[in-house]
């Protein structure tokens, strides 16, 4: 017979693996070691998003090497000259930038946020045909010489680029993911904290699928300190409601900054920042990420790259955490999802043609 510890244990074990399901090829991944390593990031792109994570990573101190790679050499050695003058307060890490990419060899991590960001809907197709072209180009010279690093995708449209990268680099599907829906929510926590006149911690909130025009909140998981918002108000996700309106702010946030300002940049790299502050200091941080979904596994009808609760840790993404929808929610998720396998499918008809 099992003494009261004994079934205790049972229990958690039990708890954990209705918690968390874990990617199929993640046999080899371990969340074990705490220790910080001597870390090499690679960052391609060197604009306002490429930048911005650079100086987020330095500022949080993540980086003993840090390499900014771009088409446009001049433009990533003058950021790189830019940001090392104020290495020494920095931790003095080396700072560099190449267009060579054997200088990504044995990287722990390498970062893509090359390409164009989408204007607007009309804007979309371009922007993913432009910016796939570029990742053929670029993923397996990447790979091939840090055959051992996590990809980070960045660049838009995030969750379609983030699939395609895997299949790119013939990476383990743990070790590619994307920001995916982690600005989305956000930026709903901010919109709900303002709402409702309370700090932006207080507020949980989740946010999954495709990141943007579908992304789907869930609002039978948010809560205040706890509370659940649909305790609250039962009609909370309802099209007409206050937090229907919240939701396309979210939505539409980069069209309005792009219309305001020519680009977004900041918040998308802090949130950049905190999933590779999870995979360095190998944190088991439970963020939302685009990460490789097989379809039968989580009710939806095919594979596809989308973003769910992920467990982070070094080698990627270590579980997704699994959730009860209401129906509606599941049956959102589900359009989201079959919208990102169309827009797969037809990048990789088009790249091989």
């Amino acid at each position: 017979m099992m003494n009261e510890t004994q079934e205790n244990v049972m229990e958690k074990a039990g708890m954990a693996r209705f918690l968390l399901s874990r990617p199929v090829d993640c046999a080899g991944s371990s969340s074990d070691s705490c220790t910080l390593p001597r870390t090499k990031i690679v960052i391609v792109g060197s604009g306002p998003v490429g930048v911005a994570v650079a100086v987020g990573l330095l500022f949080k101190r993540l980086a003993a090497e840090l390499i900014l790679m771009d088409e446009n050499p001049e433009m990533a050695r003058a950021e790189a000259e830019d940001i090392a003058a104020a290495a020494v307060f920095l931790g003095s890490p080396k700072i560099r930038a190449s267009t060579d990419y054997s200088e990504a060899r044995d990287a722990t991590l390498c970062v893509i946020a090359a390409g164009r960001q989408q204007r607007d809907e009309a804007d979309a197709e371009a922007v993913l045909q432009q910016n796939a072209l570029l990742l053929k180009e670029l993923v397996p010279s990447l790979t091939k010489y840090a055959p051992n690093s996590v990809l980070l995708v960045v660049s838009e449209p995030v969750d379609v680029l983030s699939h395609l990268a895997m299949k790119l680099s013939g990476f383990p599907s743990q070790r590619v993911l994307g920001l995916g829906t982690l600005l989305d929510n956000c930026r709903l926590q901010h919109e709900l904290a303002k709402e409702l006149g309370v700090n932006q911690a207080a507020v949980h909130s989740m946010v999954i699928a495709e990141s943007g025009p579908t992304s789907v909140p869930i609002w039978s998981a948010a809560s205040v300190m706890g509370m659940k918002l649909k305790d609250i108000d039962k009609d909370i996700g309802d099209p007409e409601g206050f937090a229907a309106a919240l939701h396309a702010k979210v939505v539409n946030c980069n069209r309005e900054l792009i219309r305001r300002k020519g680009q977004h940049c900041w918040a998308a790299a802090l949130c950049t920042c905190e999933i590779i502050d999870a995979i360095v200091r190998n944190t088991c941080a439970c963020l939302t990420v685009s990460t490789f979904v097989k379809g039968c596994r989580h009710g939806l009808e095919k594979d596809v790259f989308a973003s769910l609760p992920c467990v982070l840790g070094r080698g990627g993404v270590l579980a997704y955490m699994r959730h009860l929808y209401t129906p509606e929610e599941q049956e959102l998720t589900s359009r989201s999802c079959r919208r990102i396998y169309e827009a797969q499918k037809s990048v990789l008809g088009r790249l091989e043609e």
